[in-house]
């Protein structure tokens, strides 16, 4: 009696286990594993000749501005290191670009243009030999980022024989920030450097961790990226064939669509896209960026600070140990954007900079002067315009070499 009432559900489970068996669902995981287990050998050393995907960080669906960046170090026929490697968030990027477009009375590619002339000539004319550059100065640079850019430059080519640091506030607490792996250096870099002793540490959420995880299970969702650049590559090729459009890797969109991409997609710049072009006015405008900077400022996160500050340790303690020498540049700002910081939020941040300058022998040249950097060389209450841009490296230039400052000139004298 018993088993006369089971047959039916025992006929029922089959039945549904058999769907299972040859569901698509199934079937797609099945063939996803396959996949990626064969996506997996393939990368494996011992098959090199057989690894027809041929990932380089170099191929990548997102064309951000530490792309390009990367682009010209790792490509550039010079093999040996910069006597000056610059360093810096959007601060440093702005006078990099403003600067040599004044100086050089014309405009400079920011995809392409990673050195100063300007601070080159500066230096070789006061120190008497060539000197040459190389700038890691990016949008939205965290110190963390600088610390990552400057393990990466040591292994890459070697040790530069002194390191120009900008820093800001910013650099150490930013509301908008919600991780060290969120950044587009940090998520960049991962994929050409091994961050491996960072990875748990730079991820604070649940679902950073998660991602990082399935990443490391999956090969496939582990370079998705990669996957995204095969996939466009393809589309690319296919579009230039079928539709009378060639070149598809320069941007022709207008730039309120562009506005609206930036928002709204990963960070993607083109090759023609952006261009710094000498000042045709007297006056150079101002913007008043306020308001994102007490966004960025609401709300004071000590730990965020601690941690940034952190890295700056790391990065002086590998400057000591491989002879570089680190000069810390506190970067000019105005007075509109130091007046809504919170309270001693500068004064901390100025003061624990200097101290572990001091721990570490390195030199902290505060440019941060209202008198030096007066508004008419600001192009927001953070970024130097272009005239601001050449005003800077020249005082910095100046500063550098100051008879009066002994330590900071042998600092730029000394032999590599």
């Amino acid at each position: 009696m018993h088993t006369s009432l089971d047959k039916p559900k025992v006929e029922e489970c089959l039945s549904k286990r058999e769907n299972f068996r040859k569901s698509y669902v199934l079937l797609a995981f099945a063939l996803y594993i396959l996949l990626d287990g064969i996506f997996r050998l393939s990368s494996l050393p011992q098959f090199n000749n057989f690894d027809f995907l041929k990932f380089s960080p170099l191929k990548v669906p997102h064309r951000s501005w530490v792309y390009w960046n990367e682009r010209e170090f790792l490509t550039s026929p010079d093999k040996n290191p910069p006597d000056t490697a610059l360093l810096g968030s959007s601060l440093m990027m702005a006078a990099l670009h403003g600067g040599d477009a004044v100086y050089l009375e014309q405009p400079q590619n920011v995809a392409f243009h990673h050195k100063s002339k300007l601070l080159a000539d500066l230096l070789t004319a006061a120190a008497g030999k060539p000197e040459s550059n190389f700038a890691f100065a990016l949008g939205g640079e965290m110190v963390s980022d600088a610390c990552i850019l400057f393990e990466h430059m040591l292994k890459e080519k070697g040790a530069p024989q002194r390191v120009i640091y900008g820093i800001a506030p910013r650099d150490f607490m930013d509301s908008a920030l919600p991780s060290v792996a969120s950044t587009e250096i940090y998520r960049y870099m991962s994929h050409v450097s091994d961050l491996s002793d960072l990875e748990m540490k730079a991820r604070t959420s649940p679902s950073e961790k998660i991602e990082y995880w399935l990443g490391k299970l999956s090969f496939i969702a582990g370079h998705k990226e990669d996957f995204i650049y095969i996939q466009q590559r393809w589309a690319k090729a296919l579009t230039e064939k079928l539709l009378p459009y060639k070149d598809l890797d320069m941007v022709k969109t207008p730039l309120h669509i562009r506005r609206q991409a930036f928002s709204e997609l990963p960070e993607d710049s083109g090759a023609n896209e952006v261009l710094t072009c000498p000042p045709r006015v007297a006056q150079e405008a101002y913007e008043d960026n306020l308001a994102e900077y007490r966004y960025r400022y609401r709300k004071i996160n000590w730990k965020q600070f601690d941690d940034q500050l952190s890295y700056l340790e790391r990065m002086l303690s590998r400057a000591r140990q491989t002879g570089v020498s680190v000069i810390l540049v506190n970067m000019p700002l105005t007075s509109d954007n130091l007046a809504i910081m919170p309270e001693n939020f500068y004064n901390r941040y100025l003061e624990k900079v200097t101290t572990l300058a001091e721990r570490y022998q390195a030199k902290v040249l505060d440019l941060n002067n209202s008198q030096l950097f007066p508004r008419c060389y600001f192009a927001d209450s953070v970024h130097l315009n272009m005239r601001g841009g050449k005003h800077f490296f020249e005082v910095l230039a100046e500063r550098l070499f100051r008879s009066s400052d002994p330590q900071t000139k042998a600092i730029m004298i000394k032999q590599p």
